[in-house]
């Protein structure tokens, strides 16, 4: 199914033309990142794709799908605190009040800003806003979710949740983010958009490279070796080896190596 689809698209705002004859076509599922310079369309084109610009030439088609959005910049004047305002935009997206709650409760824990529900939003830092932006995007389980510099304002932690939330959504949704951040593409991406002057100049499809594990084991004898399946390995000397086996079958690797008697040195994980 096609999430969104533009031919020759122009936005233009004030007389200025911010997009530039845009044809796209973007599926179900896909995983995009939306790159290019401060100023060069990023944000616009996300609007575009979101419907919360209308286009002022060429073609588009928007199926009906729930949308979820974060903005870059959070409202500075929300005067709710913020498990009020959570709850509201869980409401204004659901018919039913039932699990509103337990559902801000637990994104609420997992970005730590628990102790700050009960704050005025207007009072919060930027970076508790920008959970708050994000939390509310989630709350309604969108078919489209569009983030706009996601990782602005997020610390180390709130990153990594995010980037752990992000993966952790069905295989069915569809993602598109603008960024900076090389972090989020390398995790998340599987497409990637670089626009210019508000035209799209690159299109690119990532292929990922398999991760694998790397496992340097202490071993009785030689044979032990040849014995085990889906791995890679080479002696290094002596009673050592070395062993590179993909993430799915590492862990049954590591269980058959300790039933054998053998004694883990090292771990390791890389893209091949």
């Amino acid at each position: 199914m096609k999430i969104f689809e533009a031919n020759k698209v122009c936005k233009k705002i004030d007389g200025r033309m911010i997009i530039h004859e845009v044809t796209i076509s973007i599926s179900q599922g896909e995983k995009i990142a939306i790159t290019g310079k401060n100023g060069s369309g990023k944000s616009s084109l996300l609007k575009l794709i979101g419907g919360i610009f209308t286009e002022t030439e060429g073609q588009v088609k928007r199926p009906k799908v729930n949308i979820g959005y974060v903005p870059e910049h959070f409202p500075e004047n929300i005067r709710f605190k913020t498990l009020d305002y959570l709850m509201l935009v869980g409401r204004m997206s659901s018919n039913l009040d039932e699990g509103i709650l337990k559902r801000i409760e637990k994104y609420a824990e997992l970005f730590a800003i628990t102790e700050f529900l009960t704050t005025p939003l207007k009072n919060c830092s930027k970076g508790t806003k920008q959970k708050a932006g994000i939390i509310q995007a989630l709350l309604n389980n969108p078919d489209l979710l569009l983030l706009d510099e996601p990782l602005t304002g997020l610390d180390d932690t709130a990153k990594i949740e995010l980037l752990s939330q992000l993966n952790s959504l069905q295989k069915d949704k569809t993602i598109i983010f603008t960024t900076h951040e090389p972090l989020l593409i390398e995790r998340l991406a599987d497409r990637v958009l670089t626009i210019e002057s508000g035209r799209i100049v690159s299109d690119s499809t990532i292929v990922k490279k398999e991760k694998v594990r790397i496992i340097k084991a202490k071993i009785p004898n030689r044979g032990i070796v040849a014995e085990i399946p889906f791995i890679r390995y080479k002696f290094l000397g002596g009673d050592s080896v070395e062993i590179i086996v993909s993430v799915k079958e590492s862990d049954e690797i590591l269980s058959m190596l300790l039933k054998r008697g053998c004694s883990i040195l090292e771990l390791a994980e890389k893209g091949e």
